[in-house]
Order: C-alpha cells, then sequence, then structure tokens
C-alpha cells in the first residue's frame, strides 16, 4: 500500500517571527491579521491568554490587548519559509510535494527498506521539523487526499494500518472535505454528514448524481485512484528572502533576520557538503532600489557563525535610505569541501586564524585593505617581494624571501648573529650603477629575524624583515 504523511503547518508567519523574537530576547503578545478578510489568522500563547482567538476582527483583538503586536498576513512569505523547510527535508527524503502555501506531504513507502521501519522513519522527519521550529497538525494515510484531511481534522496519528486509517477518516464531518457547499447539502438531504457514510456508497451511484471532479475526489479519498503530484526538487542556487515584522530604521534590527537566513543557508550547505566564500545580502525598502550587502570570506564557510562575524562588521557601518522592509540572501558560488588526506590537526588552527583575520579585516575596511606580499619577477631582493591586492594566499619562490623589504636600506647597529648565509648578489655591471652584495639572515636577541648583507666596503645594512 502507498503511503503518504501530511504536515499542515498552521502558522507559519507566526513560527518564522518566533525565529527572529527568540533571537532579541523578547516575547510579546503576537497576532497574524488578514486585513482583507478582516480576521486574526494566528496566535501566540500570550495574545491567546489575553483572550484573542482565531477568527476575531482587528478592533476586537485591539480592544482585548492593546499592547498586542500585529504581523501582516503574507501567503507568498508563508510560501518562502514552507520552500526552506522542503530543502531541509530533501536530504532525508525524495518524494516531496508542496501542497498550497502552508502544507507538506512526503510519500513514506518508498523510504521503509532505508530506514528499516515505519516508527524510525517518522521520528527522522518528525524531530527535523521540530528542530525548524515549525508548529504543525499531521496525519498519515494511502494518498495525499486522506493524510490532508486527517491533517487538518488535526488527527496527529502515524500509522500503516488499513483498517486505522479507515476508521480515523469515517469520523470526519463532510464540511471538512474539499467537496463544494451544494454537494454536501446535497448529500445531506438523505442522510450522509460524515466521510464514513459516504465511503459506504457504491461509485456508480454517486456518479449519476455528482460531477466528475467530485467523483474524482471520492475515489482518491478512498485509494482506489491516486492523482499526479509534482515533485519537489530544490534549485541549483540558494535564494530565500525574509519579511520584517516591522520597518526597521536601526541596521542592527536587521541582524535577527539575518540569522535566520544565514541558519537556513547552513542547512542547505551541509546536507549537500559544500563551502562557499561569497554571498549577497539585500536590503528591500518601499521606495528606494534595494540595496546589496555583499560579504567575502578569506576561506569557504558553511556555518551560520562564521558567516555572521562578517556580515556583523559590514551592518555595523550601513547607511539605510529608508526604512527597510525585508532582507534576501542569495548564494550561488559553491565549492565542495574537499578532503586531501592530510592529517586532520595538521595546521589547522594557523591556517584558519589566517585566513579569519583576512575576512574580518576585508569586511571591516573593505576588499582593499589587505595586501598579500607576493615573489615577484626578479632575483634582486629589491624586487623580489612585493605586494598585491588579491584573494590568493601567498606564494614565495624562495625560502630566503622577506615578508617585508624597507624602502632603502638602514645601517645595521643591532646586535646579531647570523644564521644563514652568505648569499653573493652581483649585478647590472653593465650599468653605472652596480651592485655587489653578500646577503645573510640575522636573529636579535629578541628572536626577530632581518634580511642584511655587507657591501663592497665592508658596511654592513639591513633591508628586509621575516614574519
Amino acid at each position: 500500500m502507498m503511503l503518504w504523511a501530511y504536515f499542515y503547518c498552521y502558522q507559519l508567519t507566526l513560527d518564522s517571527y518566533k525565529k527572529v523574537e527568540s533571537a532579541t530576547g523578547s516575547e510579546v503578545p503576537t497576532v497574524v491579521y488578514h486585513e482583507k478578510a478582516n480576521q486574526i489568522l494566528q496566535a501566540n500563547t500570550l495574545a491567546i491568554n489575553e483572550g484573542i482567538e482565531c477568527g476575531h476582527g482587528l478592533a476586537q483583538a485591539a480592544a482585548l490587548c492593546p499592547q498586542v503586536h500585529i504581523l501582516e498576513y503574507n501567503r507568498d512569505a508563508e510560501k518562502e519559509t514552507l520552500l526552506s523547510l522542503a530543502n531541509r527535508l530533501y536530504p532525508l527524503a525524495s518524494d516531496i510535494v508542496i501542497d498550497s502555501h502552508n502544507a507538506i506531504a512526503i510519500r513514506l513507502d518508498n523510504l521503509l527498506q532505508y530506514y528499516g521501519n515505519l516508527e524510525a522513519l517518522w521520528r527522522v522527519l518528525f524531530d527535523e521539523i521540530t528542530i525548524a521550529g515549525i508548529h504543525f497538525y499531521f496525519s498519515t494515510a494511502w494518498g495525499v487526499e486522506a493524510a490532508r484531511l486527517l491533517a487538518k481534522n488535526k488527527t496527529n496519528k502515524c500509522t500503516d494500518k488499513k483498517e486505522t486509517i479507515t476508521l480515523l477518516l469515517s469520523g470526519c464531518r463532510l464540511e471538512q472535505t474539499e467537496l463544494d457547499a451544494k454537494t454536501i447539502a446535497t448529500l445531506a438531504k438523505v442522510g450522509v454528514r460524515q466521510i464514513g457514510q459516504l465511503l459506504k456508497l457504491p461509485v456508480h451511484e454517486l456518479g449519476q448524481r455528482f460531477s466528475n471532479d467530485t467523483i474524482r475526489y471520492l475515489t482518491a479519498l478512498r485509494g482506489e485512484t491516486f492523482p499526479q503530484y509534482v515533485l519537489f526538487r530544490p534549485s541549483i542556487s540558494f535564494q530565500q528572502t525574509k519579511t520584517l515584522s516591522f520597518e526597521v530604521e536601526n541596521t542592527q534590527h536587521l541582524l535577527p533576520s539575518i540569522k535566520a537566513l544565514l541558519q537556513s543557508l547552513e542547512h542547505y550547505l551541509r546536507a549537500r557538503n559544500l563551502l562557499s566564500s561569497s554571498i549577497l545580502f539585500q536590503v528591500h525598502f518601499r521606495e528606494e532600489e534595494p540595496l546589496p550587502i555583499e560579504v567575502n570570506g578569506a576561506m569557504p564557510f558553511a556555518t551560520q557563525k562564521d558567516w555572521l562575524v562578517l556580515v556583523e562588521l559590514k551592518v555595523e557601518t550601513l547607511l539605510l535610505p529608508e526604512p527597510a522592509i525585508a532582507v534576501s540572501l542569495t548564494c550561488q558560488q559553491f565549492e565542495p569541501i574537499e578532503n586531501d588526506g592530510n592529517d586532520f590537526f595538521s595546521h589547522r588552527f594557523t591556517t584558519v586564524a589566517q585566513k579569519q583575520l583576512i575576512g574580518r579585516l576585508k569586511a571591516k575596511l573593505g576588499d582593499g585593505s589587505t595586501l598579500h606580499p607576493k615573489a615577484g619577477d626578479s632575483h634582486t631582493f629589491e624586487g623580489m617581494t612585493v605586494n598585491h591586492i588579491e584573494e590568493t594566499s601567498p606564494s614565495y619562490a624562495s625560502d630566503i624571501t622577506p615578508a617585508f623589504l624597507f624602502c632603502e636600506p638602514m645601517p645595521l647597529h643591532l646586535s646579531t648573529r647570523i644564521c644563514f648565509g652568505p648569499i653573493r648578489i652581483q649585478t647590472e655591471w653593465w650599468s653605472n650603477n652596480p651592485s655587489k652584495k653578500d646577503y645573510f639572515i640575522a636573529e636579535t636577541s629578541h628572536g626577530v629575524r632581518l634580511l642584511v648583507f655587507k657591501d663592497a666596503k665592508a658596511h654592513w645594512w639591513t633591508q628586509g624583515l621575516y614574519s
């Protein structure tokens, strides 16, 4: 028997807001208001405790709780949250159907061979959705239509027993189905008010009285036919938008929403074993064009905490042209996590710390703020070390090449000891400025290593510094 699970996410807007609310550490009575219907669609626990119920109008809710925080209902924003959840579940289950803007269906029977049994599979899916902070009603049945009806009836039961599913369906009222009001009224005239009574009626008798759409729905509800659904497939790039619960003028108030977006990106990258070194935020306004915030890391990252350090440095110097209403995050450049076979602990901390420092400097001061010493195309020390604003890590042609050269050689007055050398460089004998020098690496009493040389007159000079 085919088996589908259906998750009816009844308060997606509120759940999305709770992530931001928990990040700020404050919680107030909050409701989600549908302006066209003049109805409260969702309410948190504090609002319910004040007497506010779903279905109340805005005036009634304000009268019961004057300090209530009102969120605007946005169907598209809820679907964005649902798509984020689908991306999170996709590594665990392949056959996922996005059903409307606030519900998701997952086929279970073809996954049992991988998880061993239904209980283990269900626990994995249940825990993942719960960790995502989504509230839902659920159920299982032989098809999406039957599972949808049971979930919206708040059955909250997972079973693959056909008899149990039939019994649960029998207790549902016709008003909870997708039948139109005219069909329900017609069935009520003959005493049919519950699904159990309807399932007992022969299909050929129903076909004489009702439309083809009604018959198709009823046969799917019985598990006799299985309509085709478009399966969810994740996009090749990451893009997510978060609508702000209030207009933001202070850039620091953007951070909770940014954290939530980075958390979604982390799950996206981890599930695919990917890293990224470049992400793009856009702050959206009512009148102005979106303000881009490009963040580049000195090394690829995947975790929220690594990106957040760089983003905070970018945001603290940001000036908003007008109050922001939404923030979006896009990531299109990915790199696979490579295993080069080296020891796990080899050079791990020094390399990472260096690259993290470079990334923070660029985020704080700009991409042109850091210079990388590199080996130049010259056999003389004066032209051997050059600085370039580049993303690549430094590379040197010789171990003796210093990291930093002085603009002009300075007389050596410090007490030092020779630890390498000499290397004689004699050049430009064809010109009016011939050079003949013996180079050494000298170390001071404080452990600082210098590039020193002795000229033709036996005078000692220092020309560079090793890092």
